[in-house]
């Protein structure tokens, strides 16, 4: 006989139910769903939030980063062959100043504090040998090249390589010599996440795209790159990168940080976000548990003990199937949340796309922890169950609305729709800026105006912000024989487009046939600016300016009579020496 094999329906994505979430998603936060996490895990956020008033969700995210740092470059989740997702999570809590959006991070330092003290300790006695060790090196090294011997020279000793887990606001290029010595992984633990969006060449830069940017999305995949270092021409490889990112970050900075160009590159996308409504702070006597707090501290013992597997010499992470039933489950999920991912604008598409790939690594966090907590039929290096894929995808959908609601909150709008006017917000700040210092300024003004434009070869990225108010007819170039100026352009809220607006300003029109020409021509070829010509003047104005001129006249000779009486005091004739006889 032939068994049949039930088919269970498709979660409901598109239904009612999902389309009522979604719309009280865009206004007010759901609450973290604690049911997915595994028992210690959900133990330690709960009494963690209560500890601190907080909410769950502000401990969670920082929690589950932490948990999959801990797994590192060690294994990797396999949908098939060709799709693999390693344990690596960027998440950033929002909220103002007081909104208690450090406490998963304070946890999460709390947490790993030990290991941290125990790798400075044993590199500091490592390296205490290693000076005893290079100071005979010295000596022998000295002996040997005094002798007239032709044995073998002494070979010095190789520098101990520290053991670094938590690194805090260090960028991609100093973070390459430590992620060779470390391939297990790193951890980007900071409190504050601008600066580590600082330290990336592309943002440091005023938000162009660059070789750091791509690195750090390489590094979010866990791909192998090279950097050829500028001091010595050395070339550094790094097989395996993987560097997860936990921090907290301002609504108003993380708005700013991210223009349009940033949004399209898959930075942004990237990003776990969590920004549950404000509270106001209370007093509570709740305190997390000694055995809460030990049993996930286990946990992490656990999952830091996790190796790599050595493939011709090399360490290569251990690949992790799904189950027959948890793959069948996985599938089904990427029917339908790419059904969901067309519906969406440009920009949240572009999230919406990376949420499949979240879906399997919360699987891999989800099912390495019960690994570690001894549960059944989970093991380090066995299939994964259905019951932690169907975790994961139900992580990522609360993941999902929540982002929707939060870039509904901080007008991460369409593309397209923010590509109309200036091409980022640079240029609209410069124009304010402009603005504030009387309607116009030159490329040298700028260069000491704003932060971004200071510093030595700022002039091509001044030309460039100048140049987009140029295209969207807000400002115009005034040239010189020897300065070139931009000026401002009146606008319809400037009333009758002189009020706001300096002399200068006032005298340009934009129906005038400069402001009409294309913005190409403007930059190629500069019309001279005309002289005015001078009024004839009237007999009135003509005697007086003769007058001026004559009282002009004896105070110049007057000056000239008195530097004359001053130099005509001649000095004493010097005495000479009578000759020698």
């Amino acid at each position: 006989m032939k068994t049949e094999i039930k088919v269970e329906p498709l979660p409901p994505h598109i239904d009612g139910e999902l389309i009522e979430q979604r719309a009280k998603a865009e206004t007010v936060a759901q609450p973290f769903p604690l049911d997915l996490l595994p028992r210690v895990v959900q133990k330690y956020v709960k009494e963690g939030a209560e500890a601190c008033g907080a909410d769950p969700s502000v401990i969670a995210l920082p929690t589950l980063v932490t948990l999959a740092a801990c797994i590192g470059t060690t294994r990797k989740i396999a949908a098939k062959s060709t799709w693999t997702a390693p344990a690596i999570l960027w998440g950033a809590v929002v909220g103002n100043s007081g909104t208690l959006k450090s406490c998963g991070y304070d946890l999460s330092r709390d947490l790993l504090s030990k290991d941290e003290e125990r790798y400075q300790s044993e590199h500091e006695e490592a390296m205490k040998r290693h000076r005893l060790e290079h100071a005979k090196y010295k000596r022998a090294q000295t002996k040997w090249s005094r002798g007239k011997t032709d044995s073998e020279p002494p070979s010095e000793p190789a520098r101990p390589s520290a053991h670094r887990f938590i690194v805090d606001d260090q960028t991609l290029e100093s973070l390459v010599p430590v992620m060779q010595e470390n391939p297990r992984g790193l951890f980007q633990l900071t409190d504050e996440l601008r600066g580590f969006f600082d330290g990336m060449g592309a943002y440091s830069s005023g938000g162009r795209s660059g070789k750091d940017e791509s690195r750090w999305l390489s590094v979010f995949d866990a791909r192998p790159f090279s950097v050829d270092r500028k001091q010595n021409r050395e070339r550094i490889s790094v097989p395996m990168t993987g560097v997860s990112v936990s921090g907290t970050i301002q609504p108003s900075i993380l708005a700013n940080t991210f223009s349009p160009n940033r949004i399209a590159s898959g930075m942004l996308a990237r990003l776990l976000l969590v920004m549950p409504e404000p509270r106001a702070k209370k007093w509570t006597d709740k305190e997390m548990s000694l055995q809460t707090r030990n049993a996930m501290r286990r946990v992490v013992v656990q999952l830091k003990e996790l190796e790599h597997q050595i493939v011709d010499g090399a360490p290569q992470p251990i690949v992790l199937k799904m189950s027959r039933l948890a793959k069948k489950r996985f599938a089904e999920f990427v029917t339908s949340h790419g059904a969901e991912t067309i519906q969406h604008d440009e920009a949240l598409a572009a999230a919406w796309a990376k949420f499949e790939g979240y879906a399997m690594r919360f699987a891999l966090v989800d099912h390495l922890v019960r690994a570690a907590c001894g549960e059944k039929h989970c093991r380090s290096d066995g299939p994964v169950r259905r019951k932690s894929i169907e975790n994961g995808i139900e992580l990522s959908r609360w993941f999902a609305s929540e982002t929707e609601r939060i870039y509904a909150t901080l007008n991460f709008a369409k593309l397209d729709d923010q590509r109309e006017g200036p091409e980022n917000r640079n240029a609209t700040r410069l124009a304010e800026w402009i603005k504030s210092n009387g309607g116009s300024a030159t490329i040298r003004d700028i260069n000491r105006g704003p932060r971004r434009y200071r510093g030595s070869n700022k002039e091509a990225l001044i030309r460039e912000d100048c140049n987009t108010l140029v295209r969207d007819n807000l400002a115009e170039w005034e040239n010189s024989r020897s300065v070139s100026e931009i000026v401002l352009l009146p606008t319809e809220c400037d009333g009758d487009g002189t009020q706001d607006l300096p002399e200068k300003t006032k005298q340009v029109s934009p129906k005038s046939p400069e402001g009409s020409k294309s913005s190409s021509a403007q930059e190629t070829h500069q019309p001279r600016r005309k002289k005015k010509r001078r009024k004839p003047l009237e007999a009135s104005s003509v005697n007086q300016s003769e007058e001026t001129a004559d009282s002009a006249v004896e105070k110049a000779d007057g000056k000239r009579r008195h530097t004359q009486k001053k130099s005509s005091k001649k000095r004493p004739p010097r005495r000479r020496r009578p000759p020698t006889e």
